[in-house]
Formats: C-alpha cells, structure tokens, sequence
C-alpha cells in the first residue's frame, strides 16, 4: 500500500508541468488586458515594478520610465499566465525578458493581442516610489485628509538609493488643487529623513501644479524668497511620483510651511499669555472648515496653526496680538507696533513681483516665537501657482493678472488692506525700496537670466511625460496635434518675460520716481472685466481686451476730454484722462 501511494505522488509530481502547461495554454486563449501587464525593471541592484498606462485620446499603452533607466535596462514582461510574448517581432522567453526598452513606440504582442507601447524616460531628477497599505488611491482621494501608512523609496537619477522606509500616512490635501484629477499629498514618514539635503524632516508635501502648467511657479518662487531671505521659505525639488507601481507625473516635493524641528522654530512653551504661535490669513469659508480661528475687527480671517490646540489664555493672547498689530498698521503707527519691519517688506515684495492672486487672502503666513523679542514675523512664502501671469486665470476678474504693470498687492481689498495699509506709509515704503533695491533686483536678474533656463532643462524630460500623462494644454482632449516642444516652451518663456516686464515696471516707479497713474476705460453700454489701465510717465499704456456690448462690435478707443481717437503707441506724459469706447452697429 505504501508503494502504490508512492508511485502515485511520483506520478503527480511528473505530471504537475503537463498540467500547469495545459492551463497556462488554455488561459493563452483569453485576452490580456494591458493593465495587467508589469514591467519589472532592473535598477541597479534592485528592481521597480511599472504598470502601463492606457491613453484614451491615441489608444496606446505607455511606459513611463525614471531618470535612472537607460537605454539598454534590462525587464521581465510579466502577463500572468500567456507564455507567448513578443517584443518588436522578437518572441521573448519563458520570462519574458528583453534588454531593448529604448524610448519611442514597440509592438508587444500577449496571446495573440498586439499593443502599441510608447516608452518615454525621464531624466535629471530623483523618482519617487510609494506603496500603500490598501494598495489603492481610492480611500486617500475620496476626501480631503483621508490617508493611510505605506512605503517609500527614494532613488536619485544616477541610480543610488537617497532613503527608503516606512510612511506614518499618506494623505491628500490642498483646496482648489484637491478637486484636480492630480491631486497633491502629504507625506508624514514614520522616522525623520532628509530628502532635500537641508536636513531630516517627518512631513513632506507632493505639489501637483495642476493648475500651472510650466510645473514650475512655485518652486520660482519658493527660491527667490529664499534669496531675498524671507526666512523658512521651503526648500523644494521636482520628481517622478510613482505610487502602486503606476506613474502620477511630475511633482514638487517641498518643505511643508509648519512649526517644527527643522522648520519654523515657535516655540509655545512658556507662559500661556506669550506664547509663540504660527498662523495663516485665509478665505472665510476655509477658516470655518478649521477647529481654531478667528475675525479681525477689519473681517480678517485667521487659521491658528500652532499651537496644534490652544488653550483658552493662549488663543485670546494670539487674537490680541493680532488685533493690535492690525491697530498699529492701520492707524499708521508701525514703528511702535510689534511686526518685524524687513521681513514684512520682504513678504510684501514677494506678494508683489509675483502679483499673486491671494496676495493678501490666502496662505499668507505670520509667526511669533515665545522666546524672541515681541515682534511678529512675516513668512514663510506658500502656494504661488496662480502668480507670475499664470494664463489660466480667468480673464472674468476685475484685474488683469497677465499684465506685468501695476501695482496689486499693496491695493486697498475687502476685509485685507494689511498690505495697502503699510504701503500707505512713507515709513514702510521706504523699506520695501531698500530691500527691493538690495536683495530683490539681483535675484530677479538671476532669474531671469540663468535659473528659469536651468529649471526647464532640467525638468524637460519629466514635463515631456508629464504632458502625455495628463494633457494640461487640452491638445488631446480638443483632438489638436501635439506639439510638446511649443507649447511647453512658451510657457516658460512668457514667465521669464513676465519676471522682466514687472521689474522694469518697478523700477520705473520705485528707483527712477517715474509718476505712475490708473487710466480709467469707460466701456459705455457695453461690459468689460478691468476698467484700470495702467500707465507710467515717459512709457506707453498697454492696450486693454475688447469691451462686450450685444448688437454691436467694438471699434476704437477715443479720449474723452478730446474726443480723439487715442493712439496706444503714444507716450503717456503723466497727465490721466479718461478712454471712451467706441462701438458699430452688427450688421
């Protein structure tokens, strides 16, 4: 009996490959959808495991590879169970392993289905990889702060491991960036690492730039800051984000702009009636979303983001502070107030060179430490993608953000005048010239001549995959023939020339006392957007967009104390009048 049972587990055991062969052959029969297909790629000692990616807009499958990938890496093409595989024609082993993942467009063909895979590669920068708990986005993105803990590794574009280990979570975050399809995070690591080279830090930020299509205004102006130096401006680099082995695009990982070890020294210790705190000025309706805030006597909304949960005595000693500050700047008395003079200047000017949307509304940043003198700092800078002519804001508002003239941080606003109020005062202003001159105008050059140019190259490649993974110019979504090298290019460009044109501005009324005036545009009947027009003496006003009037089409422009028509190559002389629009009947 007990030969007959061995006789039948040799049997089994010699028929075991028949039978996976059989049901590996049976299964050859159905379809292998390209989701299902893993490309498992040496890097260097290790190994990452990379998912395709189906484009709904040209139907094929893309392969987005890190910088640290060459042209000659080597992979396994996994498939489940298909044996057949071929890569360009080539049938490939039982592994399925190729040396040949040059970047451009390859034929893979699994039991019998053929798929255009485009490989595209990356290069200059680290990538990123995560794993999560769930192996899933699904509970993350669902709501604003869901998060979960995973795993993180960290790899430089020459191939070496920067840190790898565990993340305490992983959460989504942001507020209009959050209802974008690329969503930012934020990554809490459970031990401190340095991924930036400015020393170990738990919290990291993954900015998205959804909405800035160069990727590349916030990290401009994170930088300029830092060399003007606005103290804790964030520290900041862009990757490649891959989570769960799929490819997010190009991201910016940054400091996060919080009190901690390695960041913004507050101390809150102390006696509760001084203590240090760090808050940020933000829109109503997002300060009610928070558990600690407060409404200035002047409607400004405050989020207190350390203390973490202020006592009763610490929250009433952060709301006097800054009831008093705001007192001193609008009754004009800053020189006795308690603020920090030059960083404000320096916050105010970075406010204005980048003429910010929320220049005074939102992630406007204040702090105090309990262990320094009673002065309140300004910074650290925060959240600049709708800055430096950004073209996707909508041209339905009431000033022209594409416009490098004008003054716009220091203009009186509902319920946020702290920048108008000091700027009022020949005191403040006097400072903002010292340190526009001083510590401003070098870096705005060095911008503008060096570093823009070194942060396209060096980002390129990552843009470039970036650009085919979430189509920010819409080419696919409005069936245009891609034009990468354009579009992206002028993108950048017109930021260098937005940095240049608002630097002679302010220095024409700044350091050359040129007399600068808003020319009002009167559209009659009809409706426009921005009735200001800017105009600086010895220069000529930029024409502004057309006014709208129904049944009619617009024409030109007279002046209304001459009734000429107004010629916009003119120079304006310093004298303001008034423009009157001009329309025809549509016949």
């Amino acid at each position: 009996m007990r030969k007959y049972k061995i006789a039948v587990l040799a049997a089994t055991v010699c028929m075991l490959p028949f039978f996976l062969l059989l049901r590996a052959r049976l299964m050859e029969r159905e379809a292998v959808a390209a989701g299902d297909i893993t490309f498992a790629v040496q890097a260097g000692e290790g190994e990452i495991r990379l998912k395709l990616w189906h484009n709904d807009y040209d139907g094929k499958e893309y392969l987005f590879l890190p910088a640290f990938c060459d042209e000659n890496v080597s992979c396994v093409i996994e498939s489940g169970y298909a044996l057949s595989k071929s890569w360009d024609g080539q049938r490939l082993g039982l592994w399925g392993k190729t040396d040949c993942l040059q970047s451009g467009e390859h034929v893979l063909r699994v039991r019998g289905s053929d798929y255009t895979v485009k490989v595209m590669r990356s290069a200059n920068i680290p990538a990123l990889f995560i794993t999560t708990q769930s192996g899933s986005l699904s509970y993350i993105e669902a709501e604003k702060g869901n998060g979960e803990p995973g795993m993180y590794e960290m790899i430089m574009a020459d191939g070496s491991v920067l840190s790898a280990g565990g993340i305490e979570k992983l959460k989504s975050r942001g507020n209009v960036t959050f209802l974008e399809d690329k969503k930012p995070y934020q990554m809490s690591l459970q031990e401190p690492a340095d991924l930036l080279g400015t020393g170990r830090l738990e919290n990291y930020i993954l900015l998205a730039n959804r909405q800035d299509r160069s990727l590349l205004r916030d990290r401009i102006v994170y930088d300029m800051a830092g060399e003007m130096g606005l103290a804790y401006s964030p520290a900041s680099i862009h990757i490649d984000l891959y989570i769960n082995e799929e490819y997010r695009g190009s991201y910016q990982l940054s400091e996060k702009a919080e009190a901690a070890p390695g960041r913004i020294p507050v101390s809150t210790g102390g006696s509760d009636t001084e203590t240090g705190f760090l808050t940020a000025l933000e829109y109503t309706e997002r300060a009610q979303e928070e558990n600690y805030y407060f409404v200035t006597e002047n409607g400004q909304s405050v989020i207190i983001r350390r203390p973490k949960a202020p006592s009763a005595a610490q929250f009433d000693y952060i709301c006097r502070t800054f009831q008093e500050t705001e007192d001193a700047i609008r009754q004009g008395r800053i020189e006795e107030s308690c603020i920090d003079i030059t960083s404000f200047a320096r916050k105010y000017l970075v406010e204005e060179i980048s003429k910010n949307l929320d220049a005074m509304y939102s992630s406007q940043y204040f702090y105090k430490d309990a262990g320094a003198k009673a002065s309140l700092y300004a910074g650290p800078v925060w959240d600049y993608d709708k800055s430096l002519g950004n073209p996707l804001i909508e041209h339905t508002r009431p000033v022209n953000y594409q416009e490098p003239r004008g003054i716009f941080a220091a203009t009186k606003q509902e319920n946020a005048s702290w920048w108008y109020d000091l700027y009022e005062q020949p005191y403040f202003r006097k400072s903002v010239i010292k340190e526009y001159r001083e510590s401003a105008v070098p870096v705005i050059e060095w911008m503008v001549n060096e570093r823009i140019d070194a942060y396209r190259d060096e980002i390129w490649e990552s843009a470039r995959m970036d650009y085919m993974r979430w189509d920010p110019f819409e080419d696919f979504k409005y069936e245009r023939e891609t034009d990468f090298e354009k579009a992206y290019g002028t993108e950048v460009n017109e930021i260098r020339e937005f940095l240049r044109l608002r630097m002679e501005f302010l220095n024409d009324i700044w350091l050359e006392g040129r007399r600068y005036d808003r020319i009002q545009c009167d559209p009659g009947d009809g409706v426009m957007y921005v009735t200001l027009l800017d105009a600086i003496e010895g220069r000529t006003i930029n024409e502004p967009r057309d006014p709208k009037r129904e049944g009619y089409v617009f024409d030109h422009w007279i002046r209304q104390d001459t009734g000429e028509l107004y010629d916009f190559t003119e120079i304006y002389d310093g004298v303001p009048f008034t423009l009157q629009a001009v329309y025809i009947e549509d016949k």
